[in-house]
């Protein structure tokens, strides 16, 4: 069986690993203009932790979707603990079971990256309501990261492919995408110098797995090591709200 930074993750159930950490999301989503009548996709939702967090905050209409198994059962029972009515399902975001434009906001914490980008932007522009927000925060390449090294970061995250700020903006506008803003932007170094203690993702007590901890490990010295060639965004992307301005 192959291992995945991914099933690392879902196997101790790590919370805010995304670059910026939940402390970013929770600014990010308090500018926003989200009520009880907010309907809101979670698209990566991982142990559901924004989920859980958006109800409990706006009152909204949330869904949550993850493709890997552990992580949606995670979320499952997080909300079942919390006795919050979120729907769930374990899904890709490249083909979700969604009608055209059914939600106002869609959320995606460092799992676009993960997908075949191009396709995940054009499903999550589809199921947007016009006038809809994607708000995603996601790995960027710095200018100054090499071919090479590019490659090394591809095959232990099994990424296809790493964007550059350009390039993310060049796939958000092929997706259909208009007035796409930065809303943050940093290189690894210098979030891990600027973050308090008290953002850093924890792991939870559970037994150790030497593999999974050799996969984790791996993955702290890649982002020392990549610290200031390699980045985050994050996004605010809008479905036109003008039907020819889609066509044209």
């Amino acid at each position: 069986m192959y291992l995945t930074y991914q099933d690392v993750l879902a196997f101790y159930g790590i919370e805010g690993a995304h670059p910026g950490g939940f402390g970013l999301t929770k600014k990010i989503l308090a500018k926003e203009k989200i009520s009880d009548k907010t309907t809101v996709l979670d698209a990566g939702c991982g142990t559901g932790q924004t989920s859980s967090y958006l109800f409990r905050t706006f009152s909204c209409q949330v869904t949550a979707i993850d493709k890997h198994p552990e992580m949606i059962k995670k979320a499952l029972q997080r909300f079942k603990h919390e006795k919050i009515p979120i729907q769930s399902l374990q899904n890709s975001m490249e083909a979700m079971p969604f009608d055209d434009g059914s939600f106002d906001y869609i959320i995606a914490e460092s799992s676009i990256a993960f997908t075949n980008i191009n396709n995940t932007l054009r499903e999550l522009h589809r199921v947007l309501k016009r006038g809809g927000v994607l708000l995603h925060i996601d790995m960027t390449a710095e200018p100054t990261l090499k071919k090479e090294e590019k490659a090394e970061l591809k095959n232990f995250y099994q990424m296809k492919e790493i964007l550059t700020e350009k390039e993310w903006l060049k796939a958000h506008n092929l997706a259909g995408f208009k007035g796409v803003r930065i809303l943050k932007s940093n290189t690894i170094l210098k979030e891990l110098e600027e973050m308090p203690i008290s953002d850093f993702a924890s792991m939870p007590q559970v037994p150790a797995n030497q593999a999974f901890d050799e996969i984790m490990q791996k993955h702290q010295l890649l982002t020392l090591s990549y610290g200031d060639k390699l980045g985050y965004r994050a996004f605010r992307a809008v479905k036109s709200s003008s039907l020819r301005s889609q066509f044209s």
